[in-house]
């Protein structure tokens, strides 16, 4: 396992910054529409939105919600991850691209709306998002992906400079991207959900799911029925597809930490190696986030790589003091797409795969899952079909 406790600033600020949940354990013999397993950003996306569309939903988290995955995200909310549109567009063709690129869009809308609608704080915050790279070898790739995002329809920019505070060759500039903070955002949202015929439930271990025309969600708690079951957790528990087969784990390292000069507003992701900055106000001043140096899931020694993230950050920043420090895990499918869909048994739902993009495709995968259980077509059915592999 990977070293945790690293000094007793260690963990993420989104966590150490909001208070605890004490939502209670399931009560047994409850029915509802939908069960929800996992109380991350795509469980609790897909919840809101079913809710809202009049479907009483029960949320089954086994620790606390918005506790895991989800808050190892630097939480920035972007079109564009990184460098993806001309891989795209050259592995699955333009109307593929099209359609991931209107589910992007899409993703950043219905983040802003949800927080506009339900008056949500949780310092939303509009911002370009500016691609860079520090090498002249990278300004092919950067002229590439420029031509690709225009020929998608994004208002993007190509620059020779950007507002960093050391050299840079070139940039892509996307404007009105936005970061926040997502447990801020995620809670206010559980807050919702929990209540008139709706609930949810910590502190419940989903064992197993019984297939039939009305499904049993088995738990360490008792069982709870529902016609629609989905399995929001980071690798499904229930797996009748060996989708697990097809996922590729691994992590990411994160410091939050303060710096002698301001920091530009913006967000940055140098593409290759990948790092990535934002800032968040806090109490103290103007937080600087960084991120990179992926490793392998489990590691023997994660100083090394936390010590490589801040040898990077010193030889870029004028640091004054490092106050978080913190990993991100996800897991990326074997075609680098999400999986978010129906898997082979009739109304159980999977959403996995997010690539270390959770913010925008766990809140696509919470839209395109509640689509379905509505009757709703969704344009992104296919694309990210749990089942492509086994076709």
């Amino acid at each position: 396992m990977a070293d945790q406790d690293l000094n007793e600033n260690s963990g993420s600020y989104w966590l150490k910054t909001c208070p605890e949940t004490n939502f209670q354990p399931l009560k047994p013999g409850l029915k509802v529409d939908t069960v929800i397993i996992g109380g991350g950003i795509a469980g609790i996306t897909a919840a809101t939105l079913l809710k809202d569309m009049g479907y009483d939903v029960a949320v089954l988290e086994a620790d606390r919600i918005v506790k895991e995955v989800t808050v190892g995200t630097t939480a920035k909310i972007s079109v564009a991850p990184n460098m993806i549109y001309h891989d795209l567009i050259e592995k699955f063709g333009k109307n593929v691209a099209l359609k991931i690129a209107k589910a992007n869009k899409n993703a950043l809308k219905q983040i802003e709306e949800l927080v506009s609608t339900k008056n949500i704080d949780c310092e939303f915050h509009k911002t370009p998002l500016y691609i860079y790279t520090e090498s002249s070898a990278g300004m092919k790739k950067i002229e590439e992906e420029y031509i690709a995002a225009k020929d998608l329809g994004f208002d993007v920019e190509l620059n020779d400079h950007n507002p960093l505070p050391f050299k840079t060759m070139c940039s892509l500039k996307y404007t009105n991207q936005a970061q926040f903070h997502p447990r801020k955002y995620l809670l206010a949202l559980a807050m919702e959900i929990d209540g008139n015929g709706s609930h949810v439930f910590e502190k419940t271990h989903a064992i197993t799911v019984h297939d039939g025309d009305v499904k049993e969600v088995v738990t360490d708690k008792g069982s709870i029925m529902a016609s629609n079951v989905v399995i929001a957790t980071h690798t499904p528990f229930y797996d009748p597809d060996h989708l697990k087969d097809h996922l590729n784990q691994g992590r990411s390292y994160v410091m939050g930490l303060y710096t002698k000069k301001e920091f530009p507003d913006g967000m940055f992701v140098e593409f290759n190696p990948v790092h990535t900055y934002r800032t968040t106000p806090t109490s103290e001043g103007q937080l600087v986030i960084v991120a990179g140096e992926h490793s392998e899931m489990y590691v023997e020694n994660s100083h090394i790589y936390y010590d490589r993230l801040e040898t990077y950050a010193r030889n870029h920043l004028d640091v004054e003091s490092v106050k978080y420090r913190w990993s991100s895990h996800d897991s990326v499918t074997d075609d680098g797409l999400p999986m978010i869909g129906m898997t082979s048994k009739n109304s159980i739902y999977v959403a996995t795969g997010f690539g270390f993009w959770g913010m925008n495709n766990g809140t696509t995968a919470g839209m395109v899952i509640s689509d379905l259980i509505h009757g709703n077509e969704s344009y992104l059915k296919d694309i990210f079909d749990p089942l492509r592999f086994n076709y």
